[in-house]
């Protein structure tokens, strides 16, 4: 079917003079997680991760995918021919160089709605020929339709902020200029509205252009309740149609305009470059300001976190009761999914992962009904997972051991978790950016000349998307720089080391943490990280040989703060299981 797929999107390609054709993951709105209408690679290269890149020519297919999707992408794409080019390995070229290198000559395809301006403008600065036309929808079939469930609004005992106020402190700093926002969480995050357009992240499609005087929202109008319009209205936002959002941009003339070239398509740059504008390339304010969590949101993850902890405890006292060789991964997923639905959650903070020993080290592993492999009474169990919840959004990875393991098991689970201890103590002079601290998340597993091929930590939204940046812990490049961002008091973000050993086995262990201050003197500002997540260790998978002193003390402070905050939400049992797992080392 993906083979058959292919052969008619390069009849496309063919009608429309175009040698290589680029696809990306993302959506009219630049977004990692997108609605189910826009799972075009998906559609023509069975590639179900959430980032990648696939390039199709008269010839071949190549998927670009990071270390996350290695072992996955050889998985679903290898046996429909796609080449898969392994982002972080000698010698893989990023989709940008391999364009550059293979096709400088040739006319290259892509969808402006879907493309960043950034990479459009790479591509034509570079000397090569763009065609921006959709080739692709009309040969999609069964394709699923956008959202048209209503938008909500967020009082502001979870906001923190009124819109009012909000829209006040953009205004005092964009002053005269125009800012163009295609980022649907940033909207999202101004408006105190949310949706459910897209799966575990609770948005919904819109533009926004913000005028000194005046704001449009380009959304379909039938989605806001009477009582929201007339909110909206009252602190002057306009409401126009969303498919009028290109052709309203053609009216903009002689505006300085502020647009993140990471965050904004290129069509938007194309209907506002013939106005005699100026164009100012930088990260939206909205983007810095939703970064930096307000004391109410910090108060509210805070509780959120308590929540979380309290239904994965619930989770793990099932589990520990039940035999494991009954149940496989789907079956777990499907069990820890409900207690946190069951408890506090309005829903998941993204698609659950449970992977059993070696399909632990496929890092964004999922299973479903029908690919799950069975558990056994010995072993490890690895979830990564989260919900969200009215006071903000969760996200905890947990390796846990269901019965025997390996001496080497217990040996990189040690160091995983010191190496998380070891970002998450830190205390800093303010100034330092995510590529500056990465360091001592890897440098135990380093010395073992052993990495994982991931950022150490993404920036968590409140009530949002599980990834948001900035920050971004990582000593890598990306494309939107997250990781060069100063880490302020406010930001909130995971803090998530593993090692993944192919066929083998993989651990993570990650908590969510929170940028605060600490003292002040000659030397500057100090900054610390609160840790936020309130959920045990496995302690059976703690070998002393490797537990230094620190860290067994840091360990044991955590544990019996986990047990205080969680103790007064717990029954009896639960409490005395509790304890159990937070025990003295």
């Amino acid at each position: 079917m993906i083979k058959r797929r292919l052969t008619v999107l390069r009849s496309a390609m063919q009608k429309e003079g175009i040698d290589l054709y680029y696809f990306n993951t993302s959506d009219y709105h630049m977004s990692e997680y997108v609605p189910e209408y826009f799972r075009t690679i998906e559609y023509f290269s069975g590639f179900s991760g959430s980032l990648a890149t696939l390039l199709v020519s008269m010839e071949d297919a190549w998927l670009f995918v990071d270390g996350r999707y290695h072992t996955q992408a050889d998985q679903q794409c290898l046996k429909y021919g796609i080449k898969i080019v392994k982002l972080g390995t000698q010698s893989a070229l990023e989709p940008l160089e391999f364009i550059k290198k293979y096709y400088s000559d040739k006319t290259v395809g892509l969808d402006g709605k879907r493309t960043s301006i950034r990479f459009a403008n790479e591509l034509i600065k570079n000397g090569i020929l763009i065609k921006s036309v959709d080739v692709y929808s009309g040969l999609i079939e069964n394709r699923v339709p956008l959202s048209k469930d209503p938008v909500y609004e967020l009082s502001v005992e979870y906001t923190g902020l009124t819109r009012k106020r909000k829209i006040e402190m953009i205004r005092y700093v964009l002053r005269d200029r125009v800012h163009i926002i295609n980022n649907l969480e940033s909207i999202a995050y101004l408006l105190n509205l949310r949706g459910n357009d897209i799966l575990y992240t609770p948005v919904f499609m819109a533009y926004l252009v913000f005028f000194s005087n005046d704001i449009y929202l380009f959304a379909d109008l039938e989605r806001f309740s009477e009582e929201i319009l007339d909110h909206l209205y009252e602190d002057g936002v306009i409401i126009r149609p969303y498919a009028s959002y290109y052709s309203f941009l053609e009216t903009i003339k002689g505006k300085k305009i502020l647009i993140d070239e990471t965050k904004v398509n290129y069509e938007t740059y194309v209907s506002i470059s013939h106005g005699h504008n100026t164009i100012q390339h930088m990260r939206s304010i909205v983007e810095d300001m939703k970064a930096i969590k307000n004391p109410i949101e910090q108060r509210n993850f805070r509780l959120a976190h308590i929540y979380d902890g309290v239904a994965v405890l619930r989770f793990l006292m099932w589990l520990d009761s039940v035999d494991k060789s009954t149940l496989t991964e789907y079956d777990v997923r499907e069990k820890i999914d409900g207690f946190r639905k069951a408890y506090k959650a309005n829903d998941l903070g993204f698609s659950s992962i449970v992977a059993y020993n070696e399909n632990a080290a496929l890092m964004h592993y999922m299973p479903d009904r029908e690919n799950s492999s069975r558990l056994d009474n010995k072993g490890i169990l690895l979830f990564d997972t989260g919900g969200q919840y009215s006071e903000g959004t969760t996200d905890v990875t947990r390796t846990i051991a269901l019965g025997e393991t390996s001496d080497e098991i217990k040996k990189y689970f040690t160091l995983v978790l010191k190496s998380m201890f070891n970002l998450s103590e830190l205390k800093f002079l303010r100034g330092l950016s995510g590529n500056q601290i990465d360091v001592l998340a890897r440098k135990d597993l380093w010395e073992l000349g052993v990495d994982y091929r991931c950022g150490t930590g993404h920036g968590v939204g409140y009530n949002l998307a599980v990834h948001e940046t900035p920050p971004n812990i990582r000593y890598g490049k990306t494309e939107n720089g997250g990781e060069l961002a100063e880490i302020k008091p406010g930001m909130v973000f995971s803090d998530e080391p593993g090692v993944y050993f192919e066929g083998r086995f993989g651990i993570r262990c990650e908590n969510m943490l929170l940028c605060v201050s600490d003292e002040k003197n000659e030397y500057g500002q100090f900054l610390r990280f609160e840790t936020l997540t309130m959920i045990p260790f496995d302690l059976k998978l703690v070998d002393p040989r490797y537990l230094d002193e620190r860290t067994r003390r840091i360990l044991n402070a955590y544990h019996d703060r986990v047990y205080e905050t969680l103790l007064p939400y717990l029954n009896s049992e639960e409490a005395n299981y509790l304890r159990k797992l937070t025990r003295e080392i």
